[in-house]
């Protein structure tokens, strides 16, 4: 066996240290973002664009939820949620992940130049209450109050969703389809009325309290990083 002493290891002093800046993200952030102070943000949600962003009271937004205001503004009402990988704003149905249902979206009118100035104009409005699940892509106009959009639906630009609507999971809504209050769609392009919720008032109000108490959960159990945004 050598007996020579093993070579002694480099001083802390010696490391690699990097002095370049800090990488930035390249994706714009919109020209202004309204938020109220009780909005819950998770960590690695987005909100990217030019046009304005407006968040209401209580509105959850949940890790990897995508907002763009790219192609018009985004309001996002009293009490909405969000969540993971579901993606709200004019524009979002272009993306890689959303391809597939794209297709089977119909085609906006001809007459490009005005129908992509209207586009422009409209903007995405979701009202009071309104949930949006995991997947889903949110390009419609408006939204309904208390109304949900379930794992993976598509609405598509334009489209008016009326109050209390339930948007069954992987069902696309096609460019300015009207829908009224109520409506459930099922099984793709299935139509019905929920009697339930339109003529038993207290069975809506329990919906909205349950709806409420996770909003509360939600407060709980997800940090808030707010403060990126302010």
């Amino acid at each position: 066996m050598s007996s020579q002493p093993a070579p002694p290891r480099p001083s802390n002093d010696h490391r690699r240290t990097s002095g370049a800046p800090k990488r930035q993200s390249i994706l714009p952030k919109p020209s202004s973002i309204f938020l109220d102070t009780t909005v819950l943000i998770a960590q690695h949600a987005q909100i990217t664009g030019t046009h304005p962003v407006t968040i209401g009271p209580n509105t959850v937004l949940h890790p990897h939820s995508k907002l763009s205001s790219a192609v018009a503004p985004v309001v996002l009402g009293e009490g909405c949620v969000v969540f993971e990988r579901a993606k709200v704003g004019v524009g979002m149905g272009a993306e890689g992940d959303a391809e597939g249902k794209r297709g089977s979206m119909a085609p906006p009118a001809r007459g490009s130049g005005s129908v992509r100035e209207s586009m422009r104009s409209e903007g995405t409005v979701l009202g009071r209450n309104v949930v949006v699940d995991s997947g889903a892509v949110v390009e419609a106009a408006e939204v309904g109050e208390g109304s949900v959009v379930e794992v993976g639906a598509v609405l598509g630009r334009g489209s008016i969703i009326g109050r209390y609507c339930t948007i069954s999971a992987s069902s696309v809504i096609p460019p300015y389809t009207r829908l009224p209050d109520y409506t459930v769609v099922y099984s793709g392009n299935q139509q019905r009325v929920d009697r339930t919720l339109q003529l038993r008032p207290e069975i809506l109000e329990q919906k909205m309290a349950v709806h409420a108490k996770q909003l509360d959960m939600f407060k709980k159990l997800i940090p808030n990083n707010i403060a990126k945004w302010s």
